[in-house]
């Protein structure tokens, strides 16, 4: 197969939709791209749209359409050629020499066309004509339960676009369009595989293949399969397809039998072992095609109740049948421009790997990642918790939207099926929730009937939940009774982190739960005018980078909120500002997080939010757009180490420490815990920490009114370790806190 890039500067026209009277803008344009960026290079938009107010500008633009073009050679075979777009935003039309070819209506998911008819020998002209989204969502059809949503937004649902793009609590409004993905011809190979999908468990992989080719081209037809997992595990394996008899067809599956197999484990409970292959196609014993794929060897189970009562119920993972204790983050957008998210993929996921996450949730409020971004994670052993493109609004169920949903749901587990590293498809975000507060969400037929029945028909032994959180029938119906669902978004009043809200919390399994964290001063001059730097307070500067689109303030004084909850009096010079902001988020992140950890066995996962930000704000991300990280990162990479201690909440005039040990060794050390400020010894002794699980080794007397920074030190087989525990009530002295947090390097 022959593929020829078609990346690059295209020419840009644009104009209002519904105007024959307004500006025509002609421009050049960078693919993969979007306008927004193109308009800001070219000077019809300000030079960097993250500064200030800059990225309100772009909304003077959202009723525009445009023209994408550019020529390219045709190649010299025109047999089986196709056009590729990888991600078009969002209702377009493509032509190739002025003749209409194709039409698509979602920017989440690669188009193809095939184009042997439309080619001519030497130049040809290809045109994408991108419409309005916001124009085209004006002329669709609504019912009054998609006028319900958590902010009673609505208009933005008609259309397949990443959902954040209108204004979330994240992220700015900014209603993009282009070419954001790679665009290309392919010269495709006589037979190609129209599915090649390998999975497996033990030592046997299962190979599903589905060719594409004439049936003149179908002559004796033989796919080879090898592969490796470093040296000492390979294997090769051949299947014969004859055009006729009882073995004939083109789509098949077939067992391989893998010597010295090698499972994948997830990131602290083994190796994760990924085999590459290569399956050739020959025909008439010449070969006419070869891709390349990678799998994986493992077992995932959910185990779930329907609801809990927070003791009798259970919600966990089990990889190659053994519990794990999931500590990750919600992957949420990288840019609010997507076409950049390739370019922050390394540094990003190398913050992944360093914090000790082995847990994502792709948020379903974002777009799709790419192959780059699962591949990492496959061979890092960090597992997916993979949303469909729902969030936060009650979406369309009329034929066309169902078709377009069952489309993109196909097109995404056949892309991403093969990937170890996912281990769940979940519907969609939090819309069980919202549609519990009018009807039966278990009445959705997006995610009770459209999506199961793409994950049934196109994936194998990967669990399906319909929705984050999952409201089950059971569940719904009983939830007066004081039970919960045992997956929770733990938000609430985002009050003291150890308010009852969360200290009481039932959920065996957190998938969402936050805490905000100001940026450091270096970053908040890179999008705040230095005017508008300092106070915060009625500043709508602040206001918009707390991600609020209409200049209310309730996010900015969130966080101050929260700062005078904890140290009592909030500082007025910025510095002392931030730092203190800082931990505040550093300290609730870490008790979320140990709260999961001490609890086992009936606290299986945390999935907080969030690690990175999108675009520079002030957020429950621990670091910010410009990868600076906050005083939080370090914290939690303490707290998610697959080894560490922690101390539990006062219960009976006693506190008591654990050891976590989320590996499948038994582990034996020695532990000191001394008071920080006056170096008293607490305990000094061994313990015993056996394998995946949280075990109690001692236990002291301890006052709620005691305003304690104890240290924890432990060594295991020569390797040390530390954490710290802030005890007793707030308000905290924050001049004591930070010296002794200097003293001993937390």
């Amino acid at each position: 197969m022959k593929t020829i890039s078609l990346n690059g500067v295209w020419n840009l026209l644009g104009q209002p939709q519904e105007s024959n009277s307004g500006e025509k803008i002609s421009l050049t344009a960078n693919v993969p791209g979007c306008v927004q960026l193109d308009l800001s290079r070219e000077g019809y938009l300000p030079e960097d749209l993250y500064m200030g107010m800059n990225i309100t500008e772009t909304e003077k633009f959202e009723d525009f359409e445009w023209w994408y073009e550019r020529s390219f050679s045709a190649p010299e075979e025109k047999e089986n050629v196709y056009l590729v777009f990888e991600g078009v935003d969002c209702v377009a039309e493509y032509y190739l020499n002025g003749r209409l070819f194709g039409e698509s209506e979602n920017m989440l998911i690669a188009h193809e066309f095939r184009v042997d008819d439309y080619l001519v020998d030497g130049e040809n002209i290809l045109t994408v004509h991108i419409k309005a989204p916001c124009v085209e969502n004006h002329y669709l059809n609504y019912t009054v339960s998609n006028m319900l949503s958590w902010d009673n937004g609505a208009l933005e649902t008609g259309l397949r676009r990443a959902p954040h793009t209108y204004g979330w609590d994240i992220m700015p409004r900014a209603v993009t369009s282009g070419l954001w993905r790679d665009v290309k011809l392919e010269a495709r190979d006589k037979i190609y595989f129209k599915q090649l999908y390998m999975r497996g468990s033990g030592n046997l992989c299962n190979a599903f293949f589905e060719l594409e080719c004439d049936w003149a081209d179908f002559k004796d037809v033989e796919i080879v399969f090898k592969g490796s997992c470093g040296e000492d595990s390979t294997f090769e394996h051949t299947v014969k397809l004859p055009k006729y008899g009882k073995a004939s067809g083109k789509a098949k599956k077939t067992d391989i039998v893998i010597p010295n197999a090698k499972k994948w484990w997830p990131y602290g409970y083994g190796e994760p072992n990924v085999y590459d292959a290569t399956a050739s196609i020959y025909s008439e014993g010449v070969l006419v095609h070869e891709a390349k794929t990678s799998f994986g060897l493992r077992t995932i189970e959910l185990d779930r109740t329907e609801a809990t009562d927070g003791i009798s119920g259970q919600f966990r993972f089990l990889v190659n049948g053994v519990e794990i204790m999931c500590k990750g983050s919600n992957w949420v957008p990288l840019d609010a421009f997507h076409c950049r998210d390739k370019e922050r993929y390394p540094e990003a996921l190398a913050l992944v790997k360093d914090i000790g996450c082995n847990i994502l949730r792709c948020w379903g409020g974002n777009v799709y990642e790419d192959h780059e971004f699962y591949d990492f994670c496959d061979r890092n052993g960090i597992m997916i918790w993979q949303d469909f493109g729902m969030a936060c609004r009650l979406y369309p169920e009329d034929d066309r939207y169902k078709r377009l949903i069952e489309e993109e749901a196909t097109a995404v587990v056949r892309k991403l099926r093969h990937h170890p590293s996912i281990i769940l498809w979940s519907g969609d975000n939090e819309i069980d929730q919202l549609l519990s507060n009018f009807t039966d969400p278990n009445n959705n037929s997006l995610t009770r009937e459209v999506l199961p029945k793409v994950v049934r028909l196109n994936d194998i032994r990967r669990p399906y939940l319909a929705s984050s959180p999952y409201y089950s029938k059971e569940f719904y119906e009983n939830k007066s009774k004081g039970l919960v669902a045992p997956e929770g978004h733990v938000w609430g009043p985002r009050d003291y982190f150890k308010s009852d809200f969360y200290k009481n919390d039932k959920s065996h399994f957190i998938s969402e739960t936050g805490y905000h964290g100001c940026p450091d001063m270096e970053s908040i001059k890179k999008f705040i005018t230095p005017e508008k730097i300092w106070p915060y307070q009625d500043n709508e500067e602040w206001n918009l980078h707390s991600s609020d689109q209409q200049n209310r303030d309730n996010r900015t004084m969130l966080m101050h909120k929260q700062v005078a909850q904890l140290f009592g009096d909030v500082p007025t010079d910025p510095e002392d500002y931030i730092y203190a902001s800082q931990i505040s988020q550093a300290e609730a992140k870490k008790y979320f997080i140990e709260r999961m950890r001490s609890g086992r066995p009936k606290k299986t996962g945390i999935i907080w939010w969030n690690l990175l930000d999108g675009w520079p704000q002030m957020s429950d991300a621990v670091v910010d757009y410009y990868f600076n990280k906050k005083i939080a990162y370090r914290y939690i990479k303490r707290s998610q180490s697959p080894f560490t201690i922690v101390a539990t909440e006062i219960q009976n005039w006693r506190m008591a420490f654990k050891a976590c040990n989320d590996t499948l060794k038994d582990l034996k050390g020695h532990c000191v815990i001394k008071d920080a400020e006056t170096e008293e010894i607490i305990f000094d002794g061994d313990f015993y920490a056996p394998k995946n699980q949280s075990t109690q080794f001692f236990s002291t007397i301890m006052y709620y009114s005691a305003h304690k920074m104890l240290i924890i030190e432990w060594e295991i087989d020569g390797e040390k370790g530390m954490n710290h525990y802030l005890c007793g009530y707030p308000p905290f002295d924050l001049k004591k806190y930070k010296e002794l947090a200097d003293k001993y390097g937390i």
